[in-house]
């Protein structure tokens, strides 16, 4: 069990900050969400995907997803402190 991450404080700062404002675009919090997980060096990779519905007439779903390997993660990692 030392080895498990507990991903319960990034999950409550997930929460908390997608509660923070509204979000003009899902771009914006998802570029938030991808700084928080950057603050964890356990995190070796992202794959995010946000989606929300209904989109046109009670119907219909609209997202963007993001993938982040190692490379991209460690660079980004300097940035995020």
């Amino acid at each position: 069990m030392a080895f498990v991450f507990d991903y319960d404080p990034l999950i409550h700062q997930i929460d908390a900050l997608s509660r923070a404002c509204p979000y003009e675009t899902q771009e914006r919090l998802m570029t938030r969400i991808v700084h928080a997980c950057a603050s964890y060096p356990a995190i070796r990779a992202l794959d995010i995907c946000l989606r929300k519905r209904p989109v046109l007439a009670g119907s219909g779903s609209l997202g963007v997803r993001l993938i982040l390997d190692a490379e991209a993660l460690t660079a980004l990692r300097p940035a995020a402190v």
